[in-house]
């Protein structure tokens, strides 16, 4: 555990330690999925500013000594007046990520459970995510957090 961690939002002066980051993510869906994955900037400024001031948006990060260690960002999905679907609002992470070099020290499990703590605090229903089903150490972190499999989805390669 990690004792001088503090979880915050995410602000501008923190993009170029936020993308480190999020290339280390990019990286490893890069290794495993070039079928699905190009290899490009995952993260310009640009949308990094859109992002960090957009309403619907949630962007976490976990900071020790001034330095970011982990990401969180999510987006906050709203369904309503749907024919089929119940209404409901989900908090859906996009990317969580903690430096390579930070992790098993609680990070993850922090940023985690500021994301649970905010989506009680906007009512909303649920908390969402998807993972590559190669990326075992990130299924049983959520496992280990109590979260369930909602659904499985299949593929098969054509070409």
């Amino acid at each position: 555990m990690v004792n001088n961690i503090i979880i915050r939002k995410a602000g501008i002066d923190d993009f170029e330690q936020i993308h480190r980051i999020v290339m280390q993510v990019h990286n490893l869906h890069l290794k495993n999925r070039r079928d699905i994955y190009k290899d490009v900037n995952p993260l310009t400024i640009d949308e990094f500013k859109e992002d960090i001031t957009s309403d619907n948006k949630l962007y976490l990060v976990a900071e020790s000594n001034e330095n970011v260690v982990g990401i969180c960002f999510s987006t906050i999905k709203i369904i309503t007046d749907n024919r089929i679907l119940n209404d409901k609002k989900i908090v859906y992470i996009e990317n969580i990520c903690v430096d390579v070099n930070e992790r098993k020290k609680g990070i993850g499990k922090m940023l985690y459970n500021e994301t649970i703590k905010i989506a009680k605090n906007i009512k909303a229903n649920s908390i969402e995510l998807m993972v590559w089903k190669f990326n075992e150490e990130a299924i049983n972190f959520y496992k280990n957090l109590g979260m369930e499999i909602k659904n499985i989805r299949f593929e098969k390669k054509i070409m």
